[in-house]
């Protein structure tokens, strides 16, 4: 079991005598998205964040909003409508509704701050 290197030839060998060539081997990138989104899914924000930034299929990946909506409360719609008002909640991602309820939020005409519905 296993896969030699040539170190020869840009070729790797597997045990049944076969040959890969460097463009036929798998990255990262070959994983299906929706598996990388239910692994995401189980991370902190920040991890995911940080994750996003691997190659494209885990930023998109990590843009699913079953991905996001794990991590809002249960009730979110409620505070969504009570705090941001004035925004379109069918047009926001979960990412962008995660996001606004992460920012602390502003009373009496901007004047004092409290801490944020979510935090990191």
């Amino acid at each position: 079991m296993g896969a030699n290197i040539s170190s020869n030839e840009n070729t790797i060998e597997n045990d049944d005598g076969g040959s890969l060539s460097p463009s036929s081997r798998s990255s990262l990138g070959d994983i299906p998205e929706s598996c990388i989104s239910y692994f995401l899914m189980n991370l902190d924000p920040p991890d995911i964040c940080k994750l996003a930034r691997v190659n494209r299929t885990f930023h998109r990946a990590s843009s699913a909003d079953f991905v996001w909506e794990s991590k809002l409360p249960t009730c979110y719609n409620f505070i969504v409508n009570k705090i941001l008002r004035e925004e379109n909640l069918a047009s926001m991602s979960k990412k962008e509704i995660y996001a606004k309820l992460c920012q602390p939020n502003r009373f009496d005409s901007g004047t004092k701050v409290s801490n944020s519905i979510l935090t990191l």
